[in-house]
């Protein structure tokens, strides 16, 4: 994409000179790469559990007081441990990025997100000195440093699960060699 998407919506976002050279969206599609089935089978069992206690501390308690209310509660942690032991992270993975795109400009990339009532947009130069970092269907070319906990690596940022990063990539390579 070129010009046209400048002139539609990148009025103030973009520099002078800068323009848009690539737009797109991850695969939206579950990834259930290393899921097993046994972890489907436990997860729906331990939800399940999780949902009937829910509904028998209901019926118990006593009817209308706070304890009645409150106490069928304490099984909500345990149905969305389930929930997610059998997929639902993987789910709601795929949901954030059908709400996810991407953009990269003659000097930046871009990454915008539009999910559960949360909107945000990020802007990462390209520079000579950016690391490009191609794994599989994804690029990465930056880190989040203040999201590192316990004394493990910072997370990668970057576009994931691109249907063509071969293209990407060389973009990015031509503005880093463009930039020197």
């Amino acid at each position: 994409m070129g010009q046209a998407a400048h002139a539609d919506g990148w009025d103030g976002i973009l520099d002078p000179g800068e323009r848009v050279l690539w737009q797109g969206q991850p695969d939206p599609a579950p990834d259930f790469t290393g899921w097993r089935l046994s972890d489907g089978v436990f997860g729906g069992v331990f939800s399940a559990f999780a949902m009937y206690w829910m509904l028998m501390a209901l019926s118990q308690g006593p009817g209308g007081s706070l304890l009645g209310m409150v106490f069928p509660l304490f099984g909500v942690p345990f149905l969305i441990l389930g929930l997610k032991r059998a997929g639902g992270d993987r789910v709601i993975d795929a949901y954030r990025r059908r709400r996810t795109w991407y953009t990269l400009t003659t000097a930046r990339a871009f990454i915008a997100t539009d999910a559960f009532g949360r909107k945000t947009f990020a802007a990462h130069p390209i520079t000579p000195h950016t690391m490009l970092r191609r794994d599989g269907r994804n690029l990465w070319f930056a880190t989040d440093p203040g999201a590192v906990q316990d004394g493990g690596t910072a997370p990668r940022i970057g576009f994931a699960r691109l249907p063509d990063p071969s293209h990407v990539h060389d973009l990015m390579r031509q503005i880093q060699a463009e930039a020197q």
